[in-house]
């Protein structure tokens, strides 16, 4: 008996089972992935806006907690960010010309059967001259 044909007989490939266990598994977290993925994304829109928002808006020359709200929603419209309004948004006054501007909330998506993910996202910024 030859040192190959040993060899041959213990080598074999992935099983049938196998192969539906890592497609499985492969579905599971692409599903996850595709649903809770655009949650994200639209977190990081909000985000970038929050921040944009605090460069380049002086709330004393633009009206203050209603003026800092008009600007976010503004931008949440051209970005077509649909779930966040601007009453989400909450403004506090830290002193005399600077404002505390923070969002907390939750997303519930749909996965399958009666399986929900729930994401929670928060951030917040200050605007105003530093």
């Amino acid at each position: 008996m030859s040192m190959t044909t040993g060899l041959a007989k213990r080598q074999r490939g992935a099983g049938f089972l196998l192969l539906i266990v890592l497609i499985g598994l492969a579905s599971f977290f692409g599903t996850i992935a595709l649903k809770v993925g655009p949650l994200y994304l639209n977190f990081w829109t909000v985000r970038s806006i929050m921040e944009e928002t605090a460069q380049q808006l002086d709330p004393t020359q633009e009206g203050g907690v209603r003026g800092i709200v008009t600007s976010i929603e503004k931008r949440l419209y051209i970005n077509s960010i649909e779930n966040i309004k601007g009453s989400d948004f909450e403004v506090e006054r830290i002193d005399g010309e600077r404002f505390q501007v923070s969002l907390a909330y939750e997303e519930r998506v749909h996965l399958f059967f009666n399986v929900d993910a729930v994401v929670s996202f928060s951030h917040q910024i200050e605007v105003g001259p530093e």
